[in-house]
């Protein structure tokens, strides 16, 4: 029973794995045709689109059958399970190691910490600094003023 289901998700895998490749593959055609030079070539001449309704449907076609089986493989997979209890045996389960608690006084020390230290940053001037940096990144990079 555990190498039939071994073996079923080996196969979806091995066919999950393939359609993504193929719809991948027809995404990547259809980028490289639309980006062909004769689309460029003339002045004058419209770009033609890439990714058009019907391109795309096309290529869907194409892969249809591939398509058709990974569906169909998916649906006997389930009833497979469906018929035959879906459960997998029980696992061992590890005992999961406590994390060690900090100490209870690091929490509020630290707190107390950077408040003191935002407070000597705005007695130093940083604060202005600050304001100073903030106000060039907004004239400079974003383009205000």
């Amino acid at each position: 029973m555990e190498k039939t289901r071994r073996l079923i998700r080996w196969c979806m895998a091995v066919l999950t794995v393939a359609v993504c490749l193929l719809l991948c593959w027809q995404a990547i055609d259809i980028y490289r045709v639309g980006n062909s030079p004769a689309n460029f070539s003339a002045p004058g001449v419209r770009i033609a689109p890439v990714y058009s309704r019907q391109i795309v449907a096309e290529r869907l076609r194409a892969i249809a059958p591939a398509l058709v089986v990974y569906a169909a493989a998916a649906v006997l997979a389930l009833i497979w399970q469906a018929v035959h209890g879906g459960k997998e045996r029980p696992r061992v389960q590890k005992p999961v190691p406590q994390p060690k608690r900090a100490p209870g006084w690091l929490l509020p020390a630290l707190y107390i910490a950077a408040a003191a230290l935002v407070a000597l940053g705005v007695a130093n001037g940083g604060a202005r600094d600050v304001l100073v940096k903030a106000v060039n990144i907004c004239t400079e990079c974003i383009g205000l003023g």
